[in-house]
């Protein structure tokens, strides 16, 4: 039991020694952001800033997709440049739209227009042999 409680201290005592080491008069670590040489920054380039303001800019033209199948509706919408889609429930029972041609859009939104091609398009459907509520 002894030799236990030795090898514990032991190894409790080379811990301690380490994380001596490792730190400096003030018992704390030291801070290699003070120490680390300063790297000038880098002038932001001008062709840079253009690329993303036009990838912001970019718009398409979104069509109506209401009376489509869900899946023609997600295709359709991807051709035109959109690819944030997502779909919900109409009837508001929160089915999940598990086999795309078996659902029918009822609405969108946004509606059909021109609109930037990060829009989130939201299409609310309802089974193909239900009505649209």
């Amino acid at each position: 039991m002894s030799h236990i409680r030795a090898v514990i201290i032991a190894a409790a005592a080379g811990l301690l020694l380490t994380l001596g080491a490792c730190s400096d008069s003030t018992g704390t670590a030291p801070d290699t952001a003070k120490t680390a040489p300063a790297t000038p920054e880098a002038e932001p380039d001008p062709a840079e800033d253009t690329a993303d303001e036009a990838v912001a800019a970019e718009t398409a033209q979104l069509p109506d997709l209401t009376g489509e199948t869900l899946q023609a509706a997600q295709d359709a919408a991807q051709a035109a440049g959109f690819y944030g889609l997502t779909s919900s429930d109409a009837t508001g029972a929160s089915r999940m739209q598990l086999l795309d041609r078996n659902w029918q859009v009822c609405a969108q939104a946004p509606a059909a227009g021109s609109h930037p091609t990060d829009t989130v398009v939201d299409f609310s459907t309802v089974k193909i042999e239900e009505s649209c509520p």
